[in-house]
């Protein structure tokens, strides 16, 4: 493929990026409640700076959202690829099943994607996704590492 064209079109990237900036924003809402709800202080802040992570994603994901004036803006997961992530996220019931069960899923998608992007027709797609990547890679290990002792 030369680059220049795309293999997604510009509806399913807007459902692609509004899916990912709303699973984002839950994944955030649900660390961010179990901040208070949790013991060592140390798990507190981990999990208060990796809500927070995911609210910046979703806040890079918005800066991407195509306007498509023929159908309305979306803040609910569509994308296929990320459905499963968010029916595993809503049926977590600790932060241990976050990173182990939900960011998986999350990272599988966002890597499909990052497969199908070209570097002249979705480079911004594919700066966000490798920041977005590099941080879930990072943090998911730090969630895996700390919640593995407990």
């Amino acid at each position: 493929m030369s680059g220049v064209t795309t293999q997604v079109g510009i509806i399913e990237w807007a459902d692609r990026i509004e899916s990912a900036r709303a699973l984002e924003l839950q994944l955030a809402g649900v660390l961010g409640a179990w901040v208070p709800r949790i013991a060592p202080a140390g798990a507190k802040l981990l999990l208060a700076r990796h809500a927070r992570h995911f609210a910046w994603h979703a806040e890079l994901w918005d800066g991407l959202v195509p306007v498509l004036h023929d159908r309305p803006e979306g803040s609910v997961v569509v994308d296929e690829s990320l459905t499963g992530a968010e029916a595993s996220l809503v049926a977590v019931t600790d932060p241990k099943a976050v990173y182990g069960d939900v960011l998986p899923l999350v990272v599988a998608a966002y890597r499909g994607w990052s497969s199908e992007s070209t570097p002249i027709a979705e480079r911004p797609i594919m700066r966000v996704l490798d920041l977005v990547l590099n941080d879930i890679d990072f943090d998911a290990q730090e969630g895996h590492d700390l919640f593995a002792r407990s």
